[in-house]
Order: structure tokens, then sequence, then C-alpha cells
């Protein structure tokens, strides 16, 4: 039987250790009104074993947590070593927004469905991942958490930037990764798909049953004409989308705005670029 997952798990030695606790406050009660000579003793018993308990809570919470740190960098260095971080990067921006509330697996901005996990552990699995023979589904959320985490603090970082900045000094995989930035702070998980040689796209953005196609074209001299649009309309079908985009830093040439109207797909230049970063990003760019 399938349950969402929580990684806050219910701790039973707790609830054990705060109701002994409880009986022991209830005595010392007692023996405050009936008995204050053994009061005094009972009270320094339970001091030291306070003291005791406590010590040997916090030295096996350590050990725990070393056991889970190994658990994980083991996890890691196997997933490295198959060549499968990449998959996972692109399995959590390609399906973190499909799970169903209360049937999902969920971690931070992100739902899974359950069968996605099931099949990213099979495909582990049938690269060589070693994963615990009982813990396998405990192995997956630790992987998940750990490259989540990772991409939610990067995005972080690069998002806080308070001074203005150009346009004309971004390369062209900077400028997609400042998109992906965007997009990302626009509610949708974006999937990098450019590289050289790709079929006509550079992101995928995913939101609402919406897959968009983004053409990312980083001009400064002249503006971005029908090759752009061209190239985005073709590769819908290929990359499996139902919308496209081109977004540049400079203008559009009135023929690529027809061409855009007849195919649907939606035009994002310079000055509409610069009110959504300042929007979403809070970034001002020139």
């Amino acid at each position: 039987m399938r349950r969402r997952y929580r990684d806050e798990e219910d701790d039973p030695f707790s609830g054990f250790i705060m109701g002994v606790f409880g009986l022991y406050v209830l005595y010392l009660v007692v023996l405050w009104f009936t008995d204050k000579a053994n009061f005094v003793r009972w009270f320094v018993y339970g001091v030291v074993a306070i003291v005791v308990i406590v010590g040997g809570l916090v030295g096996l919470q350590k050990f725990q947590e070393k056991r889970k740190q190994d658990r994980l960098s083991g996890l890691i260095t196997q997933i490295r070593e198959k060549e499968q971080e990449d998959y996972i990067k692109n399995f959590i921006n390609r399906f973190g927004f499909e799970g169903k509330k209360g049937k999902s697996y969920t971690f931070r901005n992100y739902s899974f469905d359950w069968d996605r996990i099931n099949d990213l552990e099979k495909v582990l699995r049938e690269k060589g991942v070693e994963l615990q023979h009982n813990n396998r589904q405990k192995d997956i959320f630790t992987i998940m958490r750990y490259y989540i985490q990772n991409k939610e603090e990067n995005l972080t970082r690069e998002s806080i930037k308070n001074e203005p900045q150009s346009f004309a000094i971004l390369s062209g995989s900077e400028f997609e990764k400042l998109l992906y930035r965007l997009f990302e702070a626009m509610g949708y998980k974006v999937q990098p798909i450019g590289r050289s040689g790709d079929q006509g796209g550079d992101l995928i953005a995913n939101k609402d049953g919406e897959r968009v196609l983004i053409q990312a074209k980083c001009y400064r001299d002249w503006s971005t004409g029908n090759a752009a649009v061209q190239q985005v309309v073709a590769a819908i079908k290929y990359y499996d989308c139902n919308k496209a985009m081109v977004v540049t830093t400079s203008r559009f040439t009135a023929e690529a705005i027809v061409l855009a109207k007849v195919n649907n797909t939606e035009l994002i230049p310079k000055e509409r670029l610069q009110e959504l970063l300042l929007q979403y990003l809070k970034e001002s760019w020139l």
C-alpha cells in the first residue's frame, strides 16, 4: 500500500522517554509533600539519569547522522561513476510537477507521482546503482532530496543580484541560465536542453499541463528574425511540447512577428524581458 512519504518520521522511543520523565516528575511531586528526605535523594538520582540519557541520545543522534551522511556519499559516488547525475537532474526538471496532492512524494516545491519514483528506482538499479535491498525507497528519497536541495540552493545564490546588469556581457549559455532562473521564479519547472546540435530549443518550461519550448536569442546589435521562430516551431513535436516561445535581448523583425502569430508562438522582446526580470527576480538588466 502506498503512502505519502514524510521526511520527519515518528520516533516511538522519544515518546517513551517523555512518558517516563512525566512519571518521574509526578513521583517527585508526591515525595515533596510526603517524604522530603527521600525527595532530595531521588532528585539527585534523576539529574544524573537525565545527564546520562541526554548524553546517550546526543551520541546516538550523531551516530545516525554519520551513517546517513556516509550512505548519501556512497550513493552519490555510485551515481557519478555510472554517469547518471544528468539523468536524475533531468528527471527532477521533467516530472517534478506531476504529483497530485496527497498522492505523491513531495519535497520543497516539487511533487512526484509514485509511478515516476518507482520508474527512477528501476532505472538506477538497471544502471548498476546499488540501492539497499530492504531500504530502496528511502535511498531514492535520499537521492531526490540531495539533488533538489542543491538545485534550489544554487538558484537562491544566483538570484540575489542587486546591481544593474548588462545583457551585452552574457554568452549564449549564460543567457540560458538567466532564463532558467526567471522561469523557475515564475512557477515553472524548467528543463535545460540547449547544447551543440540541439533541435531548435534551449529550455522546456512546465506548469499546469503547459509544456513550453523556449528558444533563447542573446543578440546585441541586430534584431531577431524569422529563423528563430522557424526553428522553435519545427522543434515543438520533437520535444513533445504544446507551446513555443522565443525570448531575445533585442527586438523582433516585422516578418518574425507575423510568422509567430500564424504559428501561435509567443515572442518576448528585450523590453518585456526586462519587465519580467525586475518583477520576478528583482534584477535590473540593461
